[in-house]
């Protein structure tokens, strides 16, 4: 039996001395932990000759802290590995050349040049080439995006293609990345409220089950009840009811899903914003840069009185590359696009809040909104401009001094991922609301084409707030979603304000509690899915912990306890459970079938026929280009459709109009 103890001791020492030395620490900041209950536990059980039981407690405990360490370092080392993605150096463009410098010296408004191959070390504008850049460590989309001049690269994305020259946006403490680091550190020091109860409840837990030990160890032997027993029994009820359990419970499974979300190109600032969609019942969205691409294009063209679209679309954008209005722009880029040559103008006038007018060939024509093309006295086909502006669409009018020319009607791209988030959320049991500036009838289309539940146009950014306050009278919570300067006070206000961070402005950022990098609308889904996931996993945990305590306190009282499976089992094993289960958010997957945009936008950018030249633009259905398909075109959510997604079944042959031959797309 000596010998026995003997060995017990020298197995306490050799394997528990972190476990002794974080006891002492604790004793001198005048704390009762978990290490203290474990250390006194097995200490005492020596004096009743179960020393053995007592070093296999404490050697147990120590196997589990050991694990806690390397399961939670494994979720903060993530943290450190997006910090270490953007490269340490950066090739600095000099007047004799390009020079290898430390990225932390390099300064806003240089050039960097990035060569195949390189990650790009800053954030910043692509000034000279273009390429395929591989942003999943940013973003998580694994499509390689191609970037043009003007287009904006991100700090630690993959350049796979050509050799590019970037203007440096942001130094490097201030890239995306680093952003993206820091909010997941500052994320977890905004505890959510889960967190805040558990750890006010350990303060107190840990003293009331270290008094209550030693009631099971006095009170019952001054009733004649064998000591021994009794105080074996009090030293269980210290180990089987130690917190770690409870403790690790929330913020593994916390830290677990902001790395997780982090890495999948969401930010949130803190593990409130995650325990609060627990409470949403609403999604209200802005719609200009948010649902659509605020990149306005040309929908349709009509012609009237011997006209042809061509025409139009050329003395229309011939009149508009004088101007600077963003309406005339997305007719002169289709023109452009249809490589059209402009005509000369002469006498050109801007009449403000009307339109346009110049001289081409001698003859006058007007470009301008049909109130007024009506002072010009002209008979205009109204029940045309009532269906152009049902539709959602923006009626622009040509004209010359005789009589009307053309309609071209202008409408915002809708983004591709627009339908699978709104589809996915009324899934979920979410309400989505549409609150925009813009005018109602193109708010009632875009909500029509998404199947919206409730859309308000023509809002100004106090009447959105207004909104918002009237949705929290009706739902428990309101998410908003939203991008621009104006979507900043909703944001604030709401319960949940997520950013688009793709066109996001820097106050819309700061005002965001949950930031989207780049413009996957999917991710919102993903922050929903995660986000229950987690809320999921940290009740599984309490309860579970909880439980399990609660039972193997009861069994200990009773005496069907022993010391070594209090740990095992009651300490060891559901902190180990509780790691595994929380861990496992990292292995979540979007469902969603995942669309790559290159079968949605073809490179073509008109329908031409070889026979009789005519040429024409590619028609448009629920608010994007129609794709091709064999011999037809076909709408762009067929593409999308799955059991997801409601099919769309609209087509049109490729056939011209005029002379029956087959269209191609150019």
């Amino acid at each position: 039996m000596l010998d026995a103890q003997i060995l017990a001791i020298a197995s306490i020492f050799l394997s528990s001395s972190g476990v002794v030395k974080e006891a002492i620490e604790d004793i001198s900041e005048k704390k009762i932990t978990a290490n203290l209950l474990m250390l006194i536990a097995g200490v005492a059980s020596f004096f009743i000759l179960h020393g053995q039981e007592g070093a296999t407690a404490l050697l147990l405990y120590a196997i589990a802290e050991r694990l806690e360490e390397i399961t939670t370092d494994k979720s903060r080392n993530a943290i450190k590995e997006l910090l270490e993605l953007a490269p340490d150096d950066a090739l600095l463009k000099t007047e004799n050349g390009y020079k290898n410098i430390p990225s932390r010296e390099v300064k806003i408004g240089d050039t960097v040049g990035i060569k195949p191959g390189m990650k790009v070390p800053l954030d910043g504008l692509i000034i000279k080439g273009n390429s395929y850049l591989d942003e999943s460590a940013i973003t998580g989309e694994s499509v390689p995006v191609l970037k043009n001049e003007g287009d904006e690269v991100f700090a630690a994305s993959l350049n796979s293609d050509s050799f590019i020259d970037i203007e440096v946006t942001r130094e490097s403490t201030n890239t995306i990345v680093a952003q993206i680091a820091e909010s997941v550190k500052i994320a977890q020091q905004n505890k959510s409220k889960h967190e805040k109860f558990i750890e006010k409840f350990a303060k107190y837990y840990t003293p009331i089950i270290l008094l209550s030990s030693i009631l099971v160890m006095t009170i019952p032997p001054l009733f004649g009840l064998k000591f021994v027993d009794w105080f074996y029994r009090g030293l269980i009820l210290l180990v089987v009811s130690c917190p770690c359990a409870l403790t690790l419970s929330t913020p593994l499974a916390n830290i677990a899903s902001l790395t997780k979300l982090a890495r999948e190109g969401i930010l949130v600032k803190g593990n409130i914003f995650i325990e609060k969609l627990q409470d949403i019942e609403a999604f209200a969205f802005d719609k200009t840069g948010t649902l659509t691409e605020g990149r306005l294009k040309i929908f349709d063209i009509l012609s009237y009185n011997g006209a042809n679209k061509q025409d139009i679309i050329n003395i229309a954008a011939s009149l508009e590359s004088l101007s600077e209005h963003p309406i005339g722009k997305a007719i002169v880029n289709q023109a452009k696009e249809m490589k059209l040559t402009f005509h000369p103008v002469d006498d050109f006038e801007i009449i403000k809040g009307k339109g346009i007018k110049g001289n081409i060939n001698g003859e006058v024509f007007y470009v301008g909104s049909h109130k007024f093309m009506e002072e010009m006295n002209y008979k205009l086909p109204f029940d045309d401009i009532k269906n152009i502006e049902t539709s959602g669409t923006i009626p622009i009018l040509l004209g010359n001094q005789q009589h009307l020319l053309g309609i071209i009607s202008i409408r915002d791209v809708l983004r591709v991922t627009a339908p699978i988030l709104i589809n996915g959320l009324k899934k979920r049991g979410y309400e989505t609301i549409l609150i925009s500036g813009d005018n109602q009838k193109v708010c009632n289309s875009i909500g029509a084409c998404l199947d919206i539940d409730k859309t308000y146009g023509e809002h100004l950014p106090d009447q959105k707030l207004q909104e918002i306050q009237n949705l929290q009278l009706q739902y428990k919570g309101v998410a908003m979603v939203g991008d621009g300067i104006n979507d900043a006070p909703a944001l604030a206000l709401a319960d949940l304000g997520i950013a688009i961070g793709a066109s996001a402005t820097d106050i819309t950022l700061e005002t965001a509690d949950v930031i989207v990098i780049g413009d996957d609308l999917k991710k919102i889904l993903t922050f929903v899915d995660i986000a229950k996931k987690t809320n999921k996993k940290i009740k599984q945990n309490i309860w579970t912990s909880i439980f399990v305590k609660v039972s193997f306190a009861i069994l200990t009282v009773i005496g069907f306890m022993t010391l070594w499976l209090a740990v095992g089992l009651g300490d060891m094993g559901v902190s180990l459970a509780i790691m595994i289960n929380s861990l496992t958010i990292f292995r979540y997957k979007f469902l969603y079938k995942e669309i790559s945009t290159d079968e949605l936008e073809s490179e073509a950018k008109l329908i031409i026929c070889d026979n009789c030249q005519t040429k024409d633009i590619i028609p448009q259905h629920h608010g994007r280009d129609m794709v091709k398909k064999g011999d037809k075109l076909i709408c762009w959510k067929n593409i999308l459709s799955s059991e997801e997604l409601e099919t769309c079944d609209e087509e049109l042959p490729l056939h011209c109009p005029y002379c029956q031959n087959e269209l191609e797309l150019k």
